[in-house]
């Protein structure tokens, strides 16, 4: 077996954590090309400059709007080699961190990761989604790193908006849910059996802690955890590759749904989340069934393709369900799904389920 494996060099979690970026990316050079988003990048800009100019750290601001697409990932490659960057700075959502990662990996530089919202595990994954200017799932760029280093700083997520917790939240449990069914398949792959025994554990983290950190009810330690089993548990699921494909259906669902102009307003781990509950009905699995209703209802994730506004949401349906077949053959290999009208039915029957 050829183990190929890859994590960022550290990855710190902690409150007050801003204004220490300077210092932490200091060993890299004096050069830092930071790409944020508008609203994260006034979130951090106090704290994140005096630490900066403390360091004696130059550098330059790049504000990214809309999606993350390969044109925007080569004028920032190119703008940072003119300006010399020494490394990149990301200060942002999973967008943000695609586009920073891909440039630090055309320029051979490294990055540095300052994730403000916890809704997926872009800040610790070595690859970046990339999409069309429309919102279209393009293609996904295989950087040959991880981000060095994750700086996530707990008084900027505890502020971040509770939905993008939520996703987090469920995108987080999708890997248990995902890779669980997949052991059927696999069941010597030792891989495999590493990926599910993370993602229990970040699955037995946020049953434990989630609902009380969304409710804002829990303990900073609590948060700590929840925070820890988004970025560093759900990345770690991922760091470890030894040349097989797995991917369970929730995942293959998202990337179908960018195809639909109108679902473009969710969130991927949303849409992970509603791709789950098609996943345990397609395979006949009612116990989780009944517990994905229960924690859908428990964030608020109540969105399915009939909120959607579309003339005609039963060819929306199809037309995901044609999507996910020609696009995920994997889904079919591992005996997810048989055929577009059975995707499409069950489809169909977690809607009415959700909307009952």
């Amino acid at each position: 077996m050829l183990l190929k494996i890859k994590t960022p060099e550290e990855f710190y979690c902690d409150r007050n954590l801003i204004s220490k970026v300077g210092e932490i990316c200091s060993r890299y050079g004096r050069g830092a090309y930071i790409i944020a988003g508008k609203t994260a990048y006034s979130a951090v800009f106090d704290d994140l400059e005096g630490g900066l100019k403390a360091y004696h750290i130059d550098y330059s601001v790049n504000i990214m709007e809309g999606y993350p697409t390969y044109e925007k990932v080569i004028a920032n490659s190119s703008k940072a080699y003119i300006e010399n960057a020494d490394f990149v700075i990301g200060i942002g959502g999973g967008k943000i961190c695609d586009v920073a990662k891909a440039v630090a990996n055309m320029r051979n530089i490294p990055v540095v990761m300052v994730p403000t919202v916890a809704a997926t595990c872009a800040c610790w994954a070595a690859r970046s989604v990339i999409y069309k200017d429309d919102g279209n799932f393009d293609q996904i760029l295989w950087n040959k790193n991880n981000p060095n280093i994750i700086v996530a700083d707990l008084d900027v997520l505890t502020n971040a908006p509770k939905r993008y917790l939520a996703a987090g939240i469920l995108d987080t449990l999708a890997k248990w849910y995902e890779f669980k069914p997949l052991i059927d398949s696999a069941p010597e792959d030792v891989v495999l059996r590493q990926d599910v025994a993370i993602a229990k554990l970040a699955y037995d983290i946020i049953l434990e802690h989630g609902l009380k950190t969304y409710k804002g009810d829990a303990t900073l330690e609590e948060f700590d955890q929840v925070i820890e089993a988004i970025f560093f548990l759900a990345g770690a699921s991922g760091s470890f590759a030894n040349g097989k494909a797995f991917r369970g259906f929730a995942h293959s669902y998202y990337y179908a749904s960018t195809h639909i102009p109108s679902s473009r307003h969710r969130l991927h781990g949303e849409k992970v989340a509603f791709g789950l509950l098609v996943q345990a009905i397609l395979k006949k699995d009612q116990a989780t069934i009944e517990e994905l209703l229960d924690l859908l209802q428990q964030y608020d994730l109540n969105d399915t393709p009939y909120d959607w506004e579309d003339a005609n949401i039963e060819n929306t349906i199809f037309d995901i369900s044609n999507y996910i077949i020609k696009e995920s053959p994997v889904v079919v290999e591992k005996g997810f799904v048989k055929s577009v009208e059975e995707c499409a039915d069950a489809i169909e029957t977690a809607s009415n389920y959700i909307r009952a």
